[in-house]
């Protein structure tokens, strides 16, 4: 699993939406680390709300996912 990033880092990051995903801001991760983290939760919360029986959540939750760890593969061939 990809390192977490701590919840100032997280925070830190959601301040600069206008960043350039290649700019790392404080956080210590890569473009693909991120995108392989974003992943992972991802389909961690996906499975949560699929136990509450929220449907529609999981699934975009899944999307989410999918999106990430096909930006996570691209990022490592580049």
């Amino acid at each position: 699993m990809a390192k977490t990033p701590s919840r100032s880092q997280r925070q830190d990051v959601l301040a600069h939406p206008g960043s350039k995903p290649e700019v790392t801001i404080a956080t210590g991760l890569s473009p693909e680390e991120t995108a392989r983290y974003i992943a992972e939760f991802s389909a961690e919360l996906s499975y949560l709300a699929r136990r509450a029986k929220l449907d529609l959540l999981a699934y975009l939750l899944d999307m989410a996912k999918l999106e990430a760890a096909g930006l996570a593969r691209k990022a490592k061939d580049d």
